[in-house]
């Protein structure tokens, strides 16, 4: 790492610049001894600034946004979902995991298509919500479901979100470029907050005006093309749409190379050189192994366990899965634990 990027990376805070934002009362009511215990903790992100009552109130308003914007990680972190079940994914302050912590470990979202018998949808979730093993006293779980279209008709679409809804209280991505499916999805289920999965330079328009309406965190695409998407990102941003997560695309086999590539490129540009339009958590979908030909399913599995893998270590925030197995799943979610 270059000088210049450690000095444009995450930003260097001592304690007493937090505590000269302070209202400095001693008041005890963050539950600390006084200010400084609390800059303290809030300097090695133990604690929120909002866990200060006197800062919150209309006479440091100014000092609170002060605080918010020296604290604000290098990729913004978004929540998906609502209530207990929600999940945050990003807030990530620095590039790499010795350099400080890293927060909100990778939420692995399995899919249902709106083509599945209530059957299969139904194992399918079932089977997503018991997945559960205790590793060093951490319960490892799995966090989200998506929804996909395959069948390309929102009224499909819309049942089968209805469904999922029904049976789970996990966190849904809605899947679909269309942006008539995707509304119709957002209509099955208004006050989720589901992630919606993607805007791309053909629909982004219909994407954001649908994230502003529903109040949702939006996915934008553009495989293997980091310049549209960071004009895209830029678009959005000038549109009012704040909560993105960024897709640069996921290649298997012969395209790993560049997925990794991408990866790395936007989370540098985020953490070390403090580019603002790359500053948002990173999708990745080890699904696509399931649309190359093999012999079995079996390869298939191994290739989106190899994928997921490299992804977790590689700057992914959330991932999209197909596969189930205990053999894939199991190891994916302990080096998920060892990482974070």
């Amino acid at each position: 790492m270059t000088e210049r990027e450690i000095k444009r990376g995450m930003k260097e805070l001592s304690p007493i610049d937090v505590y000269t934002l302070l209202p400095k009362t001693n008041c005890k009511e963050c539950g600390e001894e006084n200010c400084m215990a609390f800059a303290t903790k809030v300097v090695n992100r133990e604690v929120s600034i909002d866990q200060c009552p006197p800062l919150l109130t209309k006479k440091y308003e100014k000092n609170y946004k002060q605080l918010k914007e020296m604290l604000k990680p290098a990729v913004k972190e978004v929540t998906v979902g609502v209530d207990d079940s929600a999940v945050k994914i990003g807030g990530k302050l620095v590039m790499y995991r010795h350099e400080f912590t890293y927060f909100n470990p990778t939420p692995i979202a399995i899919d249902v298509t709106d083509e599945m018998s209530d059957e299969e949808l139904s194992d399918r979730i079932k089977k997503t919500q018991e997945f559960s093993y205790t590793y060093i006293g951490n319960d490892l779980k799995l966090q989200m479901v998506a929804v996909r279209s395959t069948s390309s008709d929102p009224d499909k679409f819309k049942a089968a979100v209805k469904k999922v809804a029904e049976k789970t209280k996990l966190p849904i991505i809605l899947c679909s470029s269309d942006s008539a499916v995707m509304e119709s999805g957002l209509m099955a289920i208004p006050e989720a907050r589901p992630l919606i999965y993607a805007a791309t330079k053909d629909n982004w328009k219909e994407m954001a005006e649908l994230a502003l309406m529903y109040k949702c965190p939006l996915v934008v695409s553009a495989p293997n093309d980091l310049d549209l998407l960071r004009s895209l990102v830029k678009t959005m941003k000038e549109y009012g749409v704040e909560d993105l997560v960024l897709d640069p695309g996921t290649f298997p086999s012969a395209g790993l190379g560049d997925t990794i590539n991408n990866f790395t490129i936007l989370r540098r540009a985020a953490c070390n050189m403090g580019d603002e339009l790359a500053g948002y958590p990173l999708i990745g979908t080890p699904i696509v192994a399931w649309t190359e030909p093999a012999k079995s399913p079996t390869v298939n599995a191994w290739k989106e366990a190899q994928v997921a893998s490299m992804l977790v270590v590689r700057f992914a925030d959330i991932m999209i899965m197909h596969g189930l197995e205990g053999w894939a799943l199991l190891p994916l979610t302990v080096l998920r634990q060892n990482i974070y």
